[in-house]
């Protein structure tokens, strides 16, 4: 067996420095290069809507330019895409309360109410069910931004929606001071979790529209106030 000595001196088959030397080339330890490629390759965080609205403002060079890209960032982003899915439980519940009363005659004093539910929630969740295929293929395209885009047959729909809608608010509106709630033997009687439903919903899209028209305004109004800080910090540097 070989000694140190014999070792040190070379005796022992290898000098102790290409011993050292064997040792480096065959040690093998691991990389981590490729970590930081795969850290390359990986997809983007997808950025808030705040930050997509703000890069749009940074991207514009005037005031309707921004207003086009701001509205394209809010209805191509996931959020919009969320809401839309939420709501298809009204036309839902639209479909099932119009066709069970219906079904039971449940509304004498006017008998359009309860197919005015039911055909209106139908072409609503038929129009709901177009807008999320066609938008989660956008997102899973990486096309957000043609999520902004008006497809035909959902405007077709839209157009004949609106029509509906005043066809039911004479329908509903008309019978408001006259109908009976408590004798379903009386001509004008209504069921009254048919009627109230009917009419709170009429109403709620009302209410929703003035919140709209409300958000639009606010919103114009902060984008005239960024323009008008804009321009004095622009005075100010000059």
């Amino acid at each position: 067996m070989a000694t140190i000595s014999d070792v040190e001196s070379g005796k022992g088959g290898l000098p102790l420095s290409d011993l050292t030397l064997v040792r480096s080339e065959t040690d093998v330890r691991p990389k981590f290069g490729g970590a930081t490629e795969y850290l390359a390759d990986a997809p983007p965080s997808y950025a808030s809507i705040f930050e997509q609205i703000r890069k749009a403002r940074e991207e514009s060079e005037g005031n309707v330019e921004f207003g086009k890209n701001a509205s394209t960032a809010v209805a191509g982003s996931k959020g919009c895409t969320f809401c839309t899915a939420v709501l298809m439980v009204v036309p839902a519940a639209m479909v099932a309360m119009g066709a069970l009363s219906l079904y039971l005659q449940d509304c004498p004093i006017e008998r359009m109410i309860p197919i005015y539910l039911l055909v209106f929630g139908c072409f609503a969740l038929l129009k709901s069910l177009i807008s999320l295929f066609v938008r989660c293929r956008n997102h899973w395209d990486n096309e957000s931004e043609k999520n902004a885009r008006t497809n035909p047959v959902e405007g077709l729909i839209s157009w004949f929606l609106f029509a509906w809608f005043i066809a039911g608010n004479y329908w509903i509106y008309s019978v408001y001071t006259t109908v009976n709630m408590t004798d379903p033997a009386d001509a004008n009687y209504c069921q009254p979790i048919l009627y109230q439903f009917a009419f709170w919903v009429t109403t709620a899209m009302y209410i929703v529209v003035g919140l709209c028209v409300l958000t639009v305004f606010c919103c114009c109004c902060t984008v005239c106030c960024m323009v008008s800080k804009g321009s004095d910090k622009k005075g100010t540097v000059s």
